[in-house]
């Protein structure tokens, strides 16, 4: 009988893992913290005091600067050539990270409208350096290869590829963390200045072809972390705890995948569209004003060298082509009609449902082009256009 007992337990922890959705590794960290006896819970209520009493006090920041410019160190740490991210993608990396951080995402129209009025439409930039901390040229990437798997969560991660100078530079390390851990971000004190930093799986940096965190905002969330925000949803599920920024409505729990609006739990509609919830990439949308308050306030009483330095650096600004696509109708229930108004046309076009999963795809060769939904069922879909460099997403909706 015992047999059997233990042989049960092993294949219901084999089917719990297996089970795992890949996500955040913040909960990860903070037990791994705890347990080497670092007092988690106690920074943690230090930090979340001082930024409280910052924000509740007008004089106590200095005014905030106009421009926000964050220097960029990526460490490439790769075991397999498909980790060896090329250039081109670290910078594009870049190019969503000033997307998001600033309102400029395109994706930001499917914000629903009752959160409009919430969403942070300036905040911080990112350049990747174009020198050294000794003064020599760099393209801000370094490249480290190793005989380890799983690097990422490892602390010989930070002996292969040490950090820049944490107090001047946000060094991002690319590097595999696992199957069950989508890159992690540290907030202030929670580990020591040569761990500060964010890091992200190579399966998940800038845009890719995973399955649902392919539109790089596994780095904007983990980014959020190490400017000092919360999950959404606080620490419990009893609706008493929250994220510490007024303009979050209280949540009960995160989501998955790519919920439709309205989910309501705690007597309030919830923002499980924002970068700080679980959803996939896609149907991630926005920061608000108020977490990008606690950000800035992170920046100017626990970061501040990040800015008062003269490093030189790119930004990796965004690419200006557009499609600007308008879908008529929509909703649909017929025949589908994209009418193009930028000043590239896509190469191609795919029409995903919430899970993901291609329902129709085809090439683009003018400036308007239909295609039949009539066999689709009701409900919320996804219209993917791209080349070789843009990619845009729009919703529509099937009656």
């Amino acid at each position: 009988m015992r047999s059997y007992t233990v042989v049960f337990f092993l294949l219901a922890v084999h089917f719990f893992l297996c089970a795992q959705e890949p996500q955040c590794g913040m909960n990860w960290l903070e037990t791994t913290e705890s347990q080497k006896g670092v007092p988690v819970e106690q920074i943690k209520t230090s930090f979340h005091g001082k930024i409280d009493s910052a924000l509740e006090s007008t004089n106590s920041i200095p005014e905030l600067r106009s421009e926000i410019i964050v220097p960029v160190v990526v460490h490439i740490v790769w075991h397999t050539t498909e980790e060896n991210l090329s250039n081109e993608q670290v910078i594009e990396q870049i190019a969503i990270l000033n997307q998001d951080f600033n309102g400029n995402n395109k994706d930001l129209r499917d914000v629903p409208e009752e959160f409009e009025p919430f969403i942070a439409r300036k905040g911080i930039r990112f350049c990747l350096v174009t020198e050294t901390p000794e003064g020599m040229s760099t393209s801000g990437i370094t490249r480290h290869s190793t005989d380890l798997e799983v690097v990422g969560i490892k602390e010989e991660l930070y002996e292969i590829a040490p950090a820049w100078d944490s107090e001047n530079f946000l060094n991002i390390w690319v590097a595999n963390t696992g199957d069950f851990l989508t890159g992690l971000g540290t907030y202030p004190g929670l580990v020591p200045p040569e761990r500060q930093g964010v890091i992200v799986h190579p399966r998940y940096f800038g845009y890719n072809d995973s399955f649902r965190y392919n539109f790089g905002r596994v780095a904007v969330h983990e980014i959020g972390h190490y400017f000092g925000l919360d999950h959404i949803w606080g620490t419990d599920q009893n609706c008493e705890s929250d994220d510490g920024v007024e303009d979050t409505p209280l949540q009960q729990h995160s989501y998955q995948s790519c919920p439709a609006h309205p989910q309501a739990t705690c007597g309030s509609n919830d923002m499980f569209m924002n970068f700080m919830d679980y959803v996939d990439d896609r149907c991630m949308l926005m920061f608000t004003q108020g977490q990008m308050e606690r950000m800035l306030a992170t920046i100017e009483l626990y970061r501040p060298e990040l800015l008062n330095n003269d490093i030189s650096c790119l930004s990796g600004e965004e690419n200006v082509c557009e499609f600007n696509a308008s879908i008529l109708p929509n909703p649909v229930s017929q025949q589908l009609t994209v009418v193009l108004s930028g000043n590239v046309v896509p190469d191609n076009y795919l029409i995903t449902d919430c899970m993901g999963k291609v329902i129709s795809k085809g090439m683009v060769n003018s400036q308007e082009f239909s295609t039949d939904v009539s066999e689709l069922p009701a409900g919320v879909y996804f219209l993917h256009l791209a080349d070789k460099v843009n990619r845009e997403i729009y919703r529509l909706i099937k009656q």
